[in-house]
């Protein structure tokens, strides 16, 4: 997007929240490309103030844009070595850095939404295992063709992604209640779960060739590590409650949390080493090439041997680019929904139409490359827009410390210091597979808190009387009938214990998206006539949310967080309370 801005004293008249309580919805488009040209529209006269805001404040930009990126890199050095056990190093984490800061570029200096964080997340990593299962059991694939297959998977996706951009789909994501956002945020969470309780469990079994005893001294070392990762950081994300120091020392411990303990826990790890002369790492170390190692550069050649794919396996990539499709047209717009919800007070408009175009032309691009796809991420991506609230404002006017700097350099900065790190690897080999490990537990904790399935499901096992003469809870402990509540939540365990079972159906599960997507038109025809509007009013719609206050991000003089819904604990700091949410759970979940 290129123009120069035509904005009287860098403000906008926020004339695109037309609906009646002012929410940023989408609003019908009408004909071919109608929203992309919309949205970029909208954004085109605010592209040189976009630049000339995050170069406006100075260094005060470096603190949202050093927040983000801590939250941005940490998933992606862990889902780099789940993809590198997964793919039998195909990919490992310098192409998941890789992928991360070329997606965060293009996003930041052509987003129609700069504060959008866009990375690799945990269920393209479950799409890519299943992807590999199955061109590993095929002759005419295996191993040596499997890139080029993601290739002709990604070529298929960005042209789907093209169809419903023009087609004007993302206006039909106000249909997406917490329901299935709660699902699938639950999901994510099990998966991460799922992974580190796989990850701990081969330490026990490594290294391959070293005696019994040494592996069994490595199991346990890293289950201590991975453990007291979750404990510390846990314990650092709560320093905004302690009594010891200043407050902005303690909101900044707060905000830093989960990297601190990664620091913390790598130093700890090196309290046991291996005997002298024994070459094994004890505790077993990250596997990281370097960015010019020959696996690395031979995804540069991915393009050469597309014409090695035989035709009938370039057809059957038309299936698992279908499933990829559906997977991102969720989570990407659900993504970019958190990213600018209306407790934000936006001043400038979305461009949901045009972001999920330029998502489609960024998973080509990366195709080609024979890198892995990127989407939109939560938390990254309202946490970003949180960390931004105050910064470059005159705290003594009233009202500035919530004002959101609207503007693309954090989100390049970010995307940046991203790929400064493929060149660092020597320093990320330090760091133990425990504490990788350890932090997709964190990540799963994370996303309990805040999650109303997750409180629903408490309910089976509380006094809900006492429970009721409690305070801060939510609203519809005391509107709904307690058996309307079990039921929904019965019908939501239904359906979370079904989308789980499909990802173990071997090759098969890669259609888990497709249930996920489906769980929509359940919500909207099926379970809208099992249970009376009021229930439905105040389980699964924008109404009668518990309150939420959190202090903000990196700007750690903020005592009030208006992000709807909050509760996601990201690292930005504690809950408090709300009345009301956007239609999506804003308490989305980690990927």
């Amino acid at each position: 997007m290129a123009g120069d801005s035509d904005m009287p004293n860098g403000k906008v008249e926020p004339d695109w929240k037309t609906g009646a309580d002012g929410e940023a919805e989408i609003q019908c488009c009408v004909g071919f490309g109608a929203g992309i040209a919309k949205d970029f529209r909208r954004r085109r006269p605010l592209y040189g103030d976009d630049w000339s805001r995050g170069t406006g404040v100075g260094l005060k930009i470096f603190a949202p844009a050093t927040y983000i990126f801590f939250a941005s890199v940490l998933p992606a050095l862990t889902f780099g070595e789940q993809f590198r056990e997964e793919t039998q190093e195909l990919f490992s984490i310098p192409h998941i850095l890789c992928a991360t800061a070329i997606a965060g570029v293009l996003q930041s200096i052509f987003g129609g939404q700069p504060l959008l964080i866009v990375g690799v997340a945990e269920p393209i990593v479950l799409v890519y295992y299943y992807m590999f299962k199955y061109a590993d059991g095929q002759s005419d694939l295996g191993p040596e063709l499997f890139r080029p297959f993601c290739t002709w998977v990604l070529i298929f996706t960005a042209l789907m992604h093209f169809v419903l951009a023009f087609a004007n789909a993302s206006e039909y994501i106000n249909a997406f209640t917490r329901f299935s956002g709660e699902t699938f945020g639950t999901l994510i969470a099990l998966l991460f779960l799922q992974a580190a309780v796989k990850g701990l469990k081969d330490e026990f079994e490594e290294p391959h060739d070293a005696p019994v005893a040494y592996r069994m001294v490595n199991g346990i070392w890293s289950v201590f590590l991975a453990t007291a990762l979750v404990l510390l950081a846990i314990f650092l994300m709560g320093a905004r409650k302690w009594h010891v120091g200043r407050p902005w020392l303690r909101a900044l411990i707060a905000d830093y949390g989960a990297f601190i303990a990664v620091i913390v826990i790598t130093c700890v790890s090196y309290a046991v080493e291996a005997p002298d002369g024994v070459t094994w790492d004890l505790p077993t170390r990250v596997a990281c090439k370097q960015i010019y190692d020959k696996e690395v550069t031979d995804t540069w050649k991915t393009t050469k041997h597309l014409g090695d794919v035989p035709a009938g396996q370039v057809a059957v990539a038309l299936v698992p680019a279908l499933i990829i499709t559906v997977l991102f047209f969720f989570d990407h717009n659900v993504s970019a929904q958190l990213a600018q919800v209306d407790d934000f007070n936006l001043e400038k408009p979305p461009a949901y139409h045009y972001d999920f175009l330029l998502q489609g032309l960024n998973t080509l691009l990366l195709g080609l490359l024979g890198l892995p796809p990127t989407n939109g991420v939560l938390p990254q991506a309202p946490m970003h827009t949180r960390s931004l609230m105050g910064v470059g404002q005159d705290r003594s006017k009233p009202g500035a410390a919530d004002v959101v700097l609207e503007q693309r350099m954090s989100n390049l900065i970010q995307s940046v210091l991203v790929g400064i790190c493929l060149f660092i690897s020597p320093v990320i080999k330090l760091m133990p597979r425990a504490v990788l490990w350890g932090y997709f537990v964190f990540m799963a904790i994370e996303s309990f808190p805040g999650n109303q399935f997750i409180h629903r499901l408490t309910l089976f096992v509380m006094d809900i009387q006492s429970l009721r003469r409690g305070e801060s809870q939510p609203a519809y402990v005391d509107l709904v009938p307690m058996g309307d509540t079990q039921k929904f939540t019965v019908i939501q365990l239904t359906a979370l214990g079904a989308v789980y079972g499909v990802t173990w159906a071997g090759v098969y599960g890669i259609a888990f998206p497709l249930l996920i997507m489906a769980l929509v038109p359940l919500r909207q025809h099926l379970i809208v006539k099992w249970f009376p509007a009021a229930s439905l009013r105040h389980l699964d719609t924008a109404e009668d949310v518990e309150e939420i206050i959190e202090e903000d991000g990196p700007n750690v003089d903020h005592k009030l967080d208006k992000f709807s819904g909050g509760g996601v604990l990201d690292g930005a700091g504690a809950f408090v309370q709300k009345k009301h949410e956007a239609p999506v759970e804003e308490r989305m979940n980690r990927q």
